[in-house]
């Protein structure tokens, strides 16, 4: 393939098609039994449920298929979303879809729970933008509704540094990840190169790898009230060897 052929994409545009294929090992059917246990525990009344960067809706459709909530699935990209939908109406699931930016979250409907995972606010590198998702998302949501939201740490970065690289294809579709941590600065850089009906196009990724320490500080900081800060996938407290934390916020019923 010559250099000329070679193209920038934005984040999640071309990746759109071939993301199942990229996240083909990620158990969904465990992430939507963890997240339901925390609803149970934390709002087991909850139904109108709003999930931001839902990406091509594989979570999305494993949580509705539970056939309880009123779900609505967003992401801010448009190709992302479009593969979501074509999935939920293969799916028949009755899961509506909007274009949202999570910075800005529109308060003009509320919801009793607001989701946002698999590293979603790892995407927001300035700590100043983290605030204002804090913000949004409390804004969004009825008194005592609760915001649930994960984070990749440092120490996952650091663990598994060699980890994050691989390659695959499905049909006409190729891609090759490779990812680099600057401890330094803690931002987590992945680039993929992907071959598309023989062109070559590359879309690079930033996230920042927050310590326990430092989302501490900003959701104190926010207007929630701050219920759990979970290690993993488990009930257990977060400490700053853990991998992935789960937060628990909650809106108060008065503010």
């Amino acid at each position: 393939m010559s250099k000329d052929d070679k193209r920038s994409a934005p984040p999640y545009t071309l990746l759109a098609d071939g993301y199942d294929v990229v996240m083909a090992h990620v158990n969904y059917v465990m992430w939507a039994d963890y997240i339901l246990d925390v609803l149970k525990q934390h709002h087991p009344t909850a139904d109108e449920i709003l999930e931001l960067g839902c990406g091509t809706g594989s979570l999305a459709l494993v949580l509705q298929s539970a056939g309880r909530f009123s779900y609505t699935a967003s992401d801010f990209s448009e190709e992302m979303l479009a593969v979501a939908r074509r999935k939920a109406r293969q799916e028949r699931l009755p899961i509506a879809f909007e274009q949202i930016d999570f910075r800005d979250v529109p308060s003009h409907r509320q919801f009793d729970v607001i989701l946002l995972l698999y590293d979603g606010i790892n995407y927001v590198v300035d700590s100043l933008e983290v605030a204002r998702v804090l913000a949004s998302a409390h804004d969004a949501l009825n008194p005592g509704g609760v915001f649930i939201f994960d984070q990749s740490t440092p120490a996952n970065s650091l663990n598994h540094s060699d980890g994050f690289d691989d390659t695959g294809r499905d049909g006409d579709f190729r891609y090759l990840r490779t990812s680099r941590y600057d401890a330094e600065t803690r931002l987590h850089t992945t680039l993929f190169r992907l071959d598309i009906n023989g062109k070559t196009h590359t879309e690079r990724h930033v996230q920042r790898a927050y310590s326990l320490e430092e989302m501490t500080w900003l959701i104190h900081a926010s207007p929630f009230e701050s219920e759990a800060s979970y290690d993993g996938f488990s009930f257990d407290p977060a400490t700053e060897q853990s991998e992935r934390i789960h937060h628990v916020l909650r809106r108060p019923l008065r503010g």
